[in-house]
């Protein structure tokens, strides 16, 4: 047993070492390492002692504390990308009740019913992001590519123009991109436009779309008033 522990500990670190390696040559094995780490290390050590220390115990505090201070001046909008939006979520079921109706969600590339929805279903499955979505009214869009590898639909996966496939407020959340926008040369540019994928949404036109919406949406009964 003891020579058996020596090989495999030696076979780990070489593994890790060969990843190491790996990450630094290759952008999409970086990618692969990062979304792992950031898997693992979101959760506490009571739940894998051996894991590094967990980042959410301190980040999802810290942000319901700075957005109930944002708040007292006026809305609040939460926007979270890819991981971020997992942390956005977690705060936003931390925030106290008086708050709730200045704020709005906007997530995109979200990973949290293609991934946490499905890994970890009893603190972040189907139950908890409707419990979310009604401690705000349902003032949350999603938006998400079907080219994104990491990020999707949390509700209803449909598309632009037909009608949702899950009723009620819930399917108005996700919104789908087109990625690629079109597939011919712009009279500009020289080469057909990117396949966006996972890269960050606030260059779309449509998230700004979507903030000014969110913006609209907020309760104005719920501001404090104006000194």
């Amino acid at each position: 047993a003891t020579d058996v522990g020596i090989y495999v500990i030696g076979l780990v670190a070489l593994g890790i070492v060969v990843l190491g390696l790996l990450s630094y040559r290759s952008e999409g094995t970086r990618r692969t390492v990062a979304v792992i780490w950031d898997l693992g290390t979101f959760w506490p050590r009571t739940v894998h002692p051996f894991a590094p220390p967990c980042y959410a115990e301190r980040a999802v505090p810290e942000l319901a504390r700075r957005i109930t201070a944002l708040t007292t001046r006026g809305g609040v909008i939460i926007s979270g990308h890819s991981h971020g939006s997992v942390l956005a979520t977690a705060t936003l079921l931390q925030l106290p009740e008086e708050v709730l109706p200045r704020v709005a969600l906007l997530t995109h590339g979200s990973p949290l019913h293609r991934l946490y929805a499905r890994l970890c279903p009893a603190f972040l499955g189907d139950q908890v992001l409707h419990e979310a979505g009604n401690r705000i009214n349902w003032r949350w869009i999603n938006l998400w590519r079907n080219t994104d590898p990491i990020g999707g639909p949390l509700f209803s996966a449909h598309r632009p123009g037909e009608p949702p496939r899950t009723q009620g407020p819930p399917g108005t959340v996700d919104r789908r991109l087109r990625d690629p926008t079109g597939i011919t040369v712009q009279l500009d540019d020289t080469v057909p436009p990117p396949i966006n994928r996972h890269w960050p949404y606030h260059t779309d036109p449509t998230y700004e779309t979507a903030v000014r919406e969110l913006a609209g949406r907020l309760d104005p009964n719920g501001f404090p008033p104006s000194r």
